[in-house]
């Protein structure tokens, strides 16, 4: 069974094919850096060596109809809108059909819920919704590397709005609670912690022959 957890990070569950293009997954595959990284602190995360590198706005590497599960964890929202689209085209293309694809986002409505019940204010909104490099942590350095070590949201979704795209995109889709899933080893994979006040949609992919493919062009004016 073919099951790919794309934008992993960090988290590498076993049975999953883990991928990701950030760039400390490239340069953990650099023993030197390796050891620069435990004296300076430039990245925080401690990436894997093994994990599958690509960038996930590009054509993935498997062949259509070759996989049995997706799941992608707070990856999608950092793609644009016309990127994320095309990153849940290639996830219908790659799977199976009735194969099984989870995302996990961000909840846009919850965080501006949180600031018109007053319990954020106007200024910690942008940092609430995750659009900036800056944090008030950095030191010299890590402001000056900020632009190539942090990845920005660049598009938010809501339950309604995620459904409706997966749906049009030809999924059999729906919003699911944390660790609500057809995926058997879901317990392995979602993480507790990215999984609360967060839109979850499962689908499925029903059939090849209900897939057409949006012109891109055209999907970007009309929207």
């Amino acid at each position: 069974m073919l099951k790919l957890n794309l934008g992993c990070g960090p988290h590498l569950p076993n049975g999953w094919v883990n991928v990701d293009y950030a760039l400390g997954a490239w340069i953990a595959k650099l023993p030197v850096f390796s050891t620069i990284n435990k004296i300076f602190k430039i990245i925080n995360l401690n990436w894997s060596d093994k994990i599958y590198l690509h960038d996930l706005r590009r054509k993935f590497p498997w062949e259509d109809n070759s996989v049995d599960v997706v799941y992608s964890s707070h990856t999608l929202e950092h793609l644009s809108k016309s990127d994320g689209r095309h990153f849940l085209r290639e996830c219908y293309r790659v799977l199976k059909p009735n194969g099984i694809i989870r995302i996990v986002v961000p909840d846009l409505r919850a965080i501006i819920n949180k600031y018109t019940q007053g319990k954020i204010a106007a200024d910690e909104v942008v940092d609430e919704i995750g659009v900036s490099y800056d944090s008030p942590e950095d030191g010299v350095l890590k402001q000056k590397l900020a632009p190539f070590i942090r990845f920005p949201h660049k598009c938010m979704y809501d339950t309604p709005t995620l459904q409706r795209i997966m749906s049009e995109i030809g999924f059999e889709a729906a919003s699911k609670h944390a660790f609500e899933s057809e995926i058997d080893d879901v317990g392995v994979i979602e993480q507790p912690e990215r999984a609360g006040e967060a839109v979850i949609i499962e689908g499925r992919k029903i059939s090849t022959s209900t897939y057409k493919p949006v012109n891109l062009v055209q999907d970007c004016i009309s929207s």
